[in-house]
């Protein structure tokens, strides 16, 4: 008989006993699965992966046959796919399968995006390994542990597809739901993952329910990858769309770093074995959430006074080129690094500015940050107010696209 996760709850202290049943981090090892997702998804075949591309039509294919070799059950009448039609009228896939049937009422969801950026206009492939290769892997790789000893719950497995035009993918399921979305337990997005060696994981969303970090703390246990609770959710990725539904969603990260959105961004700086580590960190905790029957309890993030985005707001368009310290608590955003050739590198910003105001607007966090950004467009000339080394100055900066 297999150990399973047990948790005691004390009030008001919880303790957690994590006994890990999947693997602890120094059994794991990369794996030969791991490897040849990644490799297929970053391939030259496949272009980046751009909506509406050939590319990202055969990524599908190639991930709806590795879902059918793993065992995930499909959820459409013998189909994984959940067809949508993007704002610029391309057709678009999820794909969606099961592990596990519902025991209970419950029920969790595990997600990715397989989608990224194409071919830019000099030719160059954006191949997307951290962003978000190293997801679907993660995913698949905690799926096959997951179809190897099911769970006695239900594990939903979903690939979305659009993440980068906006969340597409996952706002269409959001609101086309294979299972009522009442009834899930909690989402887990795992969103660029393949850097765990140089920046630890990060864990956002962690404040939308009140049982998270006992549960990620306790999953932790056997495991050892000591994950990091940023105060805010900046909400740039898939967990947004349930969180907007009222679902207790978190996206496991690794770090940001100046290949974000770069044809940079490949499979030479990817940490297999990291992947590999978190893969069954992720396989464990989404064990435990199948097999409660109710919800985690959700907390909106208006109930600590910040304002949730609206459904359908208006979608963030520019960028400056700071990358976040997500482990900075307190005034501004502090910076610990920046994208070369970007409008805060031509700015001559520097890690380790702390940025206090855009434009008149505070920067009281990351959230905040996105928010004053969604406002304007490439070519704007903002003026930005920091610290440096106790100094406070200002600088005005020329917005550019957001890739």
């Amino acid at each position: 008989m297999r150990l399973r996760t047990l948790v005691l709850w004390f009030v008001p202290a919880v303790v957690f006993l994590g006994l890990a049943s999947v693997a602890t981090g120094s059994e794991v090892s990369a794996g030969h699965s791991i490897s040849r997702d990644l490799e297929t998804l970053c391939s030259r075949e496949f272009a980046g992966r751009g909506l509406g591309s050939e590319g990202l039509a055969e990524a599908a294919d190639y991930l709806e046959g590795r879902l059918k070799e793993i065992g995930v059950t499909p959820a459409f009448d013998g189909s994984y796919r959940q067809r949508f039609t993007a704002p610029t009228g391309e057709t678009a896939v999820n794909l969606v399968g099961s592990i596990g049937q519902r025991s209970g009422k419950g029920y969790v969801i595990l997600g990715a995006h397989y989608d990224h950026l194409g071919v830019n206009d000099k030719g160059e492939i954006y191949y997307g390994a951290d962003d978000n290769a190293s997801g679907v892997a993660t995913v698949l790789e905690a799926a096959r542990i997951l179809a190897d000893d099911p769970p006695e719950g239900q594990v939903l497995l979903i690939l979305f597809s659009g993440e980068e035009e906006g969340l597409l993918g996952s706002k269409h399921y959001a609101d086309h739901p294979v299972l009522p979305l009442c009834e899930c337990t909690a989402m887990v997005n795992v969103d660029t993952v393949g850097r765990l060696a140089e920046g630890g994981l990060f864990i956002f969303g962690a404040d939308m329910a009140a049982e998270w970090k006992s549960i990620l703390e306790g999953v932790d246990h056997g495991f050892h990858l000591e994950p990091q609770f940023p105060p805010k959710d900046p909400g740039g990725s898939d967990q947004k769309s349930f969180v907007e539904k009222g679902v207790a969603a978190i996206q496991l990260f690794t770090g940001a770093h100046a290949d974000y959105h770069r044809p940079s961004d490949t499979l030479d700086k990817i940490d297999r074995e990291g992947i590999a580590r978190i893969a069954a960190f992720t396989a464990e905790l989404c064990l435990f959430l199948a097999e409660e029957d109710q919800p985690l309890t959700f907390i909106p993030p208006g109930a600590e006074n910040v304002p949730a985005p609206p459904p359908g707001g208006k979608q963030r368009r520019v960028s400056v080129g700071t990358i976040p310290d997500f482990e900075h608590v307190g005034e501004g955003i502090l910076v610990s690094g920046i994208i070369p050739g970007s409008p805060a590198e031509q700015a001559g910003l520097q890690k380790g500015d702390l940025l206090l105001e855009l434009d008149g607007t505070p920067l009281d966090d990351l959230a905040a940050y996105a928010a004053v950004l969604k406002e304007h467009a490439p070519g704007d000339e903002v003026q930005l107010h920091y610290r440096r080394q106790g100094k406070d100055l200002t600088v005005k900066i020329t917005l550019a696209a957001r890739k």
